[in-house]
């Protein structure tokens, strides 16, 4: 288990086996956790992501994984994570933005490189290096493939973003898939590429832009604008979410930078007044701040809980965490139902982003099975009606 507020993890033995009113020890065996860590033993391992158990590939590098998260197109280094004997917990980093989440490592000593792309190493049947400099250059099949920037100079397993090589420069301008005209397609800007839902040929409903150098935004767009619900996260990690208008947070929403949290109502990217997150000293119901009209946490007994806005006491804009694993971030209604944009992570590895209504999928949505198999289009009533991929 986890101290939410001095971030420790505790191994409790025998707790799966114990009955009410039975005590043993707690044993910490980690302090000062960052939201994203890693719990392992020899035989198995847990990732978490935002306090929040998360699925995907990965591949061990020498006692370290290489971990690819598809719903937020983000890889980790779980560094050290098979070199422990017994319990043990990590903060883990996100690895810096690459060209579709691809990496290389050297390996001094053996004389070797490698690849990982989304997790997974690559396949190196038929592919081929030649040194360029200072940079290797990697080839499959004749045709020239990645750049690796400063390999001959680089130390061992330092985790690098690759440099992609345009085969014809050009080519990869403009809309590159599906349609970018009234339906689901991606377009390549000089400074990143979307991939979202389109209306008269501009950006409109749920959709990522991911810049080259500057991070990410998943969310709602109108108008070809960062507009409504949404969330930032950049290169290093850092968030900010909330109610976006104009390219910037106007109204409910939260920045992440590094350790602090701030929350509140935002005017033009800026805090114009903060919400007070505090402790209410109690394990169930509002266990922390204001959960009638601000912001808090609320915890059933089920082992449910929301952290986010409240409006009238009711579930406005934030996150709720299921028992079983699953989590929704978006917007609710007055009933306390899944309402507005939204993103719905399956604790099995499924996902949806899009819109909501009264609980269900509606409107244009975007959804993968835990085999990343898509379905993208109209929704009604929790169901795809109209296909737009």
């Amino acid at each position: 288990m986890i101290d939410d507020n001095r971030r420790d993890v505790y191994l409790l033995a025998d707790f799966k086996g114990a009955v009410t009113g039975d005590r043993g020890q707690a044993v910490i065996i980690a302090r000062n956790v960052a939201k994203d860590f890693y719990l392992t033993n020899p035989k198995s391992f847990a990732f978490y992501q935002g306090d929040q158990y998360v699925v995907g590939d990965f591949s061990n590098i020498n006692g370290s994984y290489v971990y690819y998260v598809g719903e937020v197109s983000t890889t980790y280094l779980l560094e050290g994570i098979r070199n422990y004997a017994g319990w043990g917990s990590r903060s883990v980093k996100a690895l810096p933005y690459s060209v579709e989440n691809t990496y290389w490592y050297r390996d001094v000593d053996k004389k070797e490189y490698g690849i990982v792309e989304k997790g997974r190493v690559m396949d190196y049947t038929s592919v081929t290096t030649a040194a360029d400099g200072n940079d290797m250059v990697v080839s499959k099949n004749g045709t020239k493939r990645y750049r690796l920037k400063g390999y001959y100079s680089a130390s061992s397993y330092d985790f690098q973003p690759v440099e992609k090589i345009e085969v014809t420069a050009g080519s990869k301008k403009g809309c590159v898939s599906g349609d970018c005209a009234n339906g689901w397609g991606k377009y390549q800007y000089d400074n990143g590429y979307y991939d979202g839902f389109w209306l008269n040929s501009k950006r409109h409903g749920y959709g990522l832009y991911n810049w080259s150098d500057a991070g990410k935004y998943i969310g709602s767009w109108t108008n070809d604008k960062m507009e409504g619900y949404g969330v930032y996260i950049a290169e290093n990690n850092d968030n900010i979410i909330g109610y976006y208008r104009e390219g910037e947070l106007n109204g409910l929403g939260i920045t992440v930078t590094g350790d602090t949290w701030k929350q509140g109502e935002f005017n033009d990217g800026n805090l114009s007044v903060a919400y007070d997150f505090f402790t209410n000293n109690v394990e169930t119901g509002c266990t922390a701040g204001d959960c009638y009209s601000k912001y808090g946490r609320y915890k059933w007994d089920n082992g449910d809980s929301f952290t986010g806005f409240f409006k009238n006491g009711k579930m406005h804009m934030g996150t709720y965490k299921f028992a079983n694993g699953d989590k929704y971030s978006g917007m609710f209604n007055s009933n306390n139902q899944f309402h507005g944009m939204g993103r719905y992570f399956y604790d099995s590895g499924e996902y949806y982003g899009g819109n909501w209504s009264n609980g269900s999928y509606q409107g244009r949505g975007y959804y993968h099975d835990k085999d990343l198999v898509q379905k993208i289009g109209e929704w009604s009533s929790g169901q795809l009606v109209t296909p737009l991929k």
